[in-house]
């Protein structure tokens, strides 16, 4: 199976019927008010721009590896987690005070621009849209689950599920931000960062939502959560390179962003262990510093080379795929699903954004 043919080609009928929800959410809003219309357009923008449609991908593989066939109704289904992220992403760009999400403005950007001739002050302006907007999206993200044609029973543990994704994301964003007031961060805190952050949003979540309306069995929800962590771990750990040495063309954003956040990935903390005591004024200089200039990125980016923290980051992210791929060989899984899997798996540490 090809897996970057089989992104694209779901990825048209997602974006299909994403813009068919929207659309009819539009419609239902109008007699509200022009500004609620606004709002859902702008939404509508966000969730359209970009975007690979990983996460409602597995969500439909997750159905199709347990037995699943109603394409129709999982596609539909799908759109949930879709949703969810934009909610998750609206937030989290708040908290970073981003101006760019996949090369456009952010939600709260958009509104802030549009009422700099106002008499307000439009950044507050616009970070208050922007978090009512994202509380809009978590809601529409359950409706996309209940307007399916799945039994009720299977609905209501699908929605179960994904209320304690995003619970578990949110605990992994707040250890996140906490993060950055603590001078000696452990790897395992890192882990743990990226096990709720990430790996349960991105990969377990979507995974066993699709699984549970395919009617899995346990032992096929927990070889998917083997399979979901070890991965899920690996997309955030490529995440953070591409975030630091990728290009703001291919990710969307600006390059070094986490440094000016100062978060402290594993590239950052690896870097310090090894680091000098002059390479580590640098980096803790850079760290947190919103007007880093560009030469000072390429310095850190230099120091995280020499000190062989990304080669870590690499190999680490590689071992965490293995170990996936390892748990998933052997369960009680569609052959389609499973190979689509596997890999993905692979094009997880391959891809450039």
């Amino acid at each position: 199976m090809d897996t970057k043919e089989t992104l694209k080609r779901y990825k048209r009928d997602i974006d299909s019927e994403l813009r068919r929800f929207f659309d009819s959410r539009i419609n239902r809003v109008e007699s509200i008010d022009s500004s609620a219309s606004e709002l859902i357009n702008n939404l509508k923008d966000f969730t359209m721009n970009g975007g690979k449609r990983i996460r409602p991908i597995l969500l439909i593989f997750g159905y199709k590896a347990v037995g699943g066939i109603d394409e129709k109704e999982i596609i539909k289904a799908s759109l949930c987690v879709e949703l969810m992220q934009s909610f998750l992403l609206i937030h989290d760009d708040i908290i970073d005070d981003d101006d760019l999400r996949r090369g456009n403005p952010t939600v709260h950007k958009v509104y802030e621009n549009m009422y700099k001739r106002a008499p307000v002050d439009s950044k507050k302006l616009g970070r208050d849209m922007g978090i009512i907007t994202g509380d809009i999206v978590s809601v529409l993200g359950s409706e996309a689950i209940m307007n399916t044609d799945f039994p009720p029973e299977l609905k209501v543990k699908a929605l179960d599920k994904f209320n304690r994704v995003i619970i578990n994301t949110c605990f992994g964003q707040m250890l996140d931000v906490l993060s950055e007031t603590s001078t000696d961060i452990k790897e395992e805190d890192i882990a743990k960062i990226h096990k709720l952050k990430s790996a349960i949003y991105t990969i377990e979540g979507p995974l066993h939502i699709g699984a549970i309306l395919g009617e899995a069995n346990e032992n096929q929800l927990n070889v998917l959560t083997e399979f979901a962590i070890s991965l899920g771990q690996a997309f955030q750990l490529q995440d953070d390179i591409l975030g630091m040495f990728g290009t703001a063309e291919t990710t969307g954003k600006q390059v070094g962003n986490d440094l000016r956040e100062g978060k402290k990935t594993l590239l950052i903390k690896k870097a310090l262990d090894k680091a000098n005591n002059k390479d580590k004024k640098v980096i803790m200089k850079c760290l947190g510093n919103k007007n880093i200039l560009k030469k000072d990125i390429e310095k850190v980016k230099e120091i995280i080379v020499k000190t062989g923290s990304l080669d870590y980051s690499k190999e680490l992210a590689k071992e965490m795929v293995m170990k996936a791929k390892s748990c998933l060989v052997n369960g009680d899984f569609k052959k389609e699903g499973k190979d689509f899997l596997l890999g993905l798996a692979d094009y997880v540490v391959e891809r450039e954004y």
